[in-house]
């Protein structure tokens, strides 16, 4: 590290706590929730930087604007070389020319990339930016956009980064980057690291599990047996072991129409594979033989698009894969009918973390910092990690500034939700029109956001779409909402209730319109299943605990920072059984009023 750092800010109480914690802990891995606003990611880094000054730390973050303030943090503390890396479909500067780069699994992009730079190099065409960058830090902390600057000197970005990240004592990148093992092996040798030596932080942790699972997770659809059709068009119908490819996929299609013909539920692989059988009309050794020369065709039709410059991608090689895996009894997986999340399809949904997770354990130390990572025991299971520290830091401000009230004669439960509505649409419509403050209204679900946009309601009124794009959204909270403040109706567990930062009077009231537990789908019963059946605890994980940390996350939109006020208030009689998790809580009679009071 370049000299002695130096702490940015005046130390709070419970930063302090923090220091003092971590300080006299030699445990491996080490669990913090500390309010968001606390400086936990400052206290947590200069407490790494300063105890192992001759370890490398990786910082995980989970979007690009959390970077930005670790960075920040970094260059205040006078931290010497520091930097983020990230991945091609971000660093990419020939990807206007190559706009598949973006939509590539991290395999292809680099296949892609390689053939790229092989044409340029024999007078080709190909992608112009050069790979051997010099390896001059142009400064101390170098950012995503610092080295996206390099492509004017005609340098890759995405380069520059792999030259520079042998010297980094710093470096900062994504979860979906680092939890690839296929990216993670690469990432560590061009650091010219091994895990056993470097000091993992991974901030806003509670994501972690959850994104494993989606990324670990597959889907069957009509959509991808569309674009297997489309590749036996381009590259033809080879003959397997006497069968055309395209039987094949239209037999797949067939077993797909028939499983999805029931509504949303857990399947069995014993029924996927009849479903098979019927419509291949073969036995299951023979299709599993069959799927496996598919998968060999896509394999050649992979090859053949990196020859040809492409992107090296197979819907038949990918679909192969996934319809065979779907045969296959793995206690760490279900299969799932789907029509919820569009498009329809047959789900292959992974539910076992532990296993992926367990390499956290194998660096130096690893540390977990979040806002509402409990309950610590969830968290712990589903990361497989072994006698962790656990910190939790409570903050005397968000006692004075933050005022959480529910109402006990309403709620969202499914069962009673008819006759609710009304009392529920007089509660939302008081509130619009009675607090005359910037308000968030969470709703539990599209549907009921949609049934409030009914009312007639005084006041700016804007609203989350489903399905809105990115320059939508990012249109709606900056050119609107965040100018003109007003009344921001959102869904719970949405972009807006994590990762969109809104501080001070932005938004000074968070409204819930329910408990925002997972709703009765498939996906939520196997996960119960699993959690009851490896710890005994299915309900409170795959419910209770999740709609804890939903309701949470909403609410920490008021609180950014020691200085911020708001009120937020729960419409549903059942929040009492979370005064564990909000220990703010009180029952108001009138909400309207005791907000106005406190907020006045």
């Amino acid at each position: 590290m370049k000299g002695p750092l130096k702490f940015p800010y005046e130390m709070y109480p419970w930063q302090e706590m923090i220091f003092q914690k971590l300080d006299s802990s030699n445990k491996k891995s080490t669990i913090l929730e500390s309010p968001t606003g606390s400086g936990k990611t400052a206290a947590v880094l200069f407490h790494v930087l300063t105890k192992y000054p001759d370890r490398r730390v990786v910082f995980l973050t989970r979007t690009n604007s959390q970077a930005e303030n670790l960075l920040r943090e970094a260059r205040r503390m006078g931290v010497d070389k520091v930097m983020t890396f990230f991945g091609r479909g971000e660093m990419c500067l020939f990807r206007k020319q190559a706009p598949d780069m973006s939509q590539g699994t991290p395999e292809e992009q680099s296949s892609y990339c390689r053939v790229l730079v092989e044409k340029h190099k024999g007078g080709k065409g190909g992608c112009p930016y050069g790979t051997d960058y010099d390896g001059r830090w142009k400064k101390n902390v170098m950012s995503q956009e610092d080295f996206i600057e390099l492509g004017n000197e005609d340098f890759c970005p995405y380069f520059a980064q792999k030259r520079l990240a042998i010297e980094a004592n710093v470096l900062v990148t994504s979860y979906s980057f680092f939890l690839n093992p296929f990216i993670r092996e690469r990432f560590l040798d061009w650091m010219g690291a091994e895990l056993k030596d470097i000091i993992l932080i991974a901030d806003e942790a509670h994501n972690i599990p959850d994104l494993t699972r989606s990324l670990l997770s597959a889907k069957l659809t009509h959509n991808s047996l569309a674009g297997c059709s489309k590749e036996i068009d381009q590259f033809g119908d080879m003959m397997l072991n006497k069968i055309n490819a395209s039987y094949v996929i239209d037999s797949l299609g067939e077993a797909l129409s028939s499983l999805l013909k029931e509504g949303d539920r857990i399947i069995t692989t014993q029924e996927v594979t009849e479903a098979y059988m019927d419509a291949f009309q073969m036995n299951s050794l023979d299709i599993r033989g069959i799927l496996s020369l598919m998968a060999n065709y896509g394999l050649s039709i992979r090859e053949s698009r990196s020859n040809e410059g492409k992107l090296p991608r197979s819907y038949i090689y990918n679909t192969s894969i996934i319809a065979s895996r779907m045969m296959e009894d793995d206690e760490g997986y279900r299969v799932m009918i789907t029509h919820n999340d569009e498009p329809s399809g047959i789900n292959l949904m992974n539910l076992e973390t532990y296993d992926v997770l367990r390499f956290f354990g194998n660096a130096f130390r690893s540390f977990f910092m979040s806002g509402t990572i409990s309950p610590f025991s969830k968290f712990i299971d589903e990361m497989g990690i072994d006698d962790p520290e656990k910190v939790l830091v409570k903050a005397d401000y968000l006692e004075r500034n933050l005022k959480v009230l529910f109402v006990d004669d309403v709620t969202s439960r499914y069962s009673l939700k008819d006759e609710s509505r009304d009392k529920m649409n007089f509660y939302v419509k008081q509130i619009v029109e009675g607090i005359k403050r910037n308000k968030v209204i969470f709703c539990t679900s599209y549907e009921q956001l949609s049934s409030f946009l009914e009312l007639e309601m005084k006041g700016r009124i804007y609203f989350e779409r489903k399905g809105m794009n990115n320059e939508e959204f990012v249109n709606l909270i900056t050119t609107n909402f965040r100018e003109k403040g007003g009344n921001l109706f959102a869904v719970v567990n949405g972009r807006i209730s994590e990762g969109i930062d809104l501080p001070g009077k932005i938004v000074e009231v968070a409204v819930l319109t329910g408990i925002p537990y997972p709703p009765p789908a498939p996906e939520t019963a196997a996960m119960e299943l699993f959690y009851e059946m490896k710890f005994r605890r299915g309900w409170e994980y795959a419910y209770e605990a999740v709609a804890a940390t939903r309701m949470r996350q909403a609410i920490g939109r008021l609180i950014r920072s020691p200085e911020d006020r708001g009120v937020a208030i729960i419409l549903d009689s059942r929040a009492r059984k979370f005064r564990n998790d909000l220990p703010n809580l009180y029952l108001s009679k009138d909400p309207v009023k005791d907000a106005n009071e406190f907020l006045d």
